[in-house]
């Protein structure tokens, strides 16, 4: 029986890519896809790790609660481009051929390349949840004990999960794993895809849960903000509150306006019975989409970070200087009473 094919959400770059005219547009696209993505890993790469230097060195940054999974999501990032990115340029460079053409290193770039990235959007989607806690239910995030219980065991269990998971499907299956060495990452077609059961649970529970859950808990926490803000009418806390949100709601922008698309996609193929067959253009733009998502994330972060130094700064300059203005119009008037 002819084992029926899914497309896994970060396998939709390897479709096959259609003829235009006479022309096989393959080696261009190969091309093409080189450079775009060797130009942003390399900016993604440099700006996260200013992040990761930034956060951890800064004391105050480093101890904040609503940082630590930022954090985690860009360490995450700069795993996934020194991997997964790193071995996707190769063999964009090899027109497609695998830098190694041996079962065992398919299955690690598998391994990492699912995980890596699922880990990145289930803390994404913790910390969408987190947020509401650390904002609206901060008491229980005081003790040592509730910090463990609340903060710090959620991303390390989500993470254990999601790389156990993808061992157990990957490593020790009783079918037998397809792999094509001429093409992106091994053809990417490991053989749980073929199982309904693991494919649905794959799609629903890593994939598309995950991006639900960001973008109902980010609305929530804009509108919870917004009413908290009109009802209590307290400034400070406002930008305080602002600032904790904004920086959460604008990566989860990321996902719900490039991620929810690939998981539409993927509820798609789990109904369809056949191939799809792409253009081009649309290869193009699933490869661009799904690999934006990894490397837009540390932009987000630097942009959020510097409109925070540049308004704290502007207060501080503010602050400094109306005494000293204050100060010689007051002895002028003394001097001239």
């Amino acid at each position: 029986m002819e084992q029926e094919r899914i497309i896994s959400k970060r396998s939709l770059i390897h479709i096959k890519t259609a003829k235009v005219g006479e022309m096989d547009i393959t080696h261009v696209s190969y091309n093409l896809r080189f450079w775009l993505l060797l130009f942003f890993a390399i900016f993604s790469f440099i700006c996260s790790i200013f992040i990761i230097y930034r956060y951890l060195s800064n004391r105050k940054m480093r101890n904040g609660l609503h940082n630590h999974c930022i954090v985690l999501i860009i360490i995450i990032n700069v795993l996934l481009i020194v991997t997964d990115i790193i071995w996707t340029l190769v063999s964009l460079h090899n027109t497609g051929r695998s830098p190694s053409a041996t079962s065992s290193f398919c299955l690690i770039w598998w391994l990492f390349d699912d995980a890596l990235y699922n880990s990145q959007t289930a803390i994404l989607a913790w910390a969408s949840i987190e947020r509401h806690i650390l904002i609206f239910h901060s008491k229980h995030v005081t003790t040592q004990k509730q910090k463990l219980i609340y903060h710090y065991l959620p991303p390390i269990l989500l993470i254990i999960y999601i790389f156990t998971f993808h061992i157990n499907v990957l490593f020790f299956q009783s079918c037998e794993n397809s792999f094509n060495f001429n093409d992106l990452q091994c053809g990417s077609q490991p053989c749980y895809l073929g199982r309904n059961f693991l494919t649905i649970w794959d799609t629903i529970v890593n994939n598309a849960m995950p991006t639900v859950i960001i973008t109902i808990f980010n609305f929530a926490l804009l509108y919870r903000i917004i009413a908290q803000k009109k009802r209590l009418r307290q400034p400070i806390q406002w930008k305080k509150h602002r600032r904790m949100s904004m920086q959460l709601i604008s990566l989860s922008a990321v996902y719900c306006f490039l991620d929810l698309p690939m998981v539409i996609f993927l509820f798609i193929q789990l109904i369809q019975d056949k191939d799809p067959d792409v253009s081009f253009i649309s290869q193009l733009y699933l490869f661009i989409v799904t690999y934006s998502i990894t490397l837009l994330l540390p932009f987000v972060v630097c942009l959020n970070s510097l409109t925070i130094d540049r308004q704290r700064h502007i207060r501080i300059s503010a602050t400094v200087t109306l005494p000293l203005y204050k100060k010689p119009f007051g002895q002028k008037i003394e001097t001239i009473a």
